[in-house]
């Protein structure tokens, strides 16, 4: 009754070893991590009544990519690769009340059409029609904090 057990747990440490590093170290060779690339991301699109969301997204995605990235990242269409994105709703719907029973945690939630593609081939990297970002975020409670966020 053990070498059986043995056996599988061996057989799903060696899967686990191998699967992980085919998808994912192909992608990244194949990049070379944004290495000696530029990647566009032009302003999203907004088709929610939300004021200046899309500029507000558009410029966490590229300050996100500056810092997880080595690609270079410019803000119109001229780069090796273009992220074009479209901001199809935005919501945000209060989790936690203060005493006077105003909102001071919130749950956001994002929902967008993604495009990455390449310039020179037009080829679609990534494609995702709903992407959906959720996340809870509390307010400060004093004013002095609040109007930065």
């Amino acid at each position: 009754m053990i070498r059986p057990v043995r056996k599988l747990f061996v057989l799903t440490c060696v899967v686990t070893w191998f699967l992980p590093s085919c998808g994912y170290r192909l992608a990244n060779k194949n990049m070379n991590a944004g290495k000696g690339q530029t990647i566009a991301v032009p302003t999203f699109t907004n088709t929610t009544s939300t004021y200046r969301i899309e500029q507000r997204l558009t410029e966490a995605v590229r300050q996100e990519l500056i810092r997880r990235t080595q690609f270079s990242v410019v803000p119109d269409n001229q780069g090796d690769v273009v992220m074009a994105g479209e901001v199809l709703s935005y919501i945000a719907i209060p989790v936690i009340f203060n005493r006077q029973g105003c909102g001071s945690a919130y749950t956001m939630v994002v929902d967008m059409n993604v495009r990455v593609t390449e310039t020179k081939t037009g080829k679609v990297l990534f494609r995702n029609d709903r992407f959906s970002f959720r996340d809870v975020y509390e307010l400060a409670q004093s004013s002095s904090e609040f109007v930065p966020e």
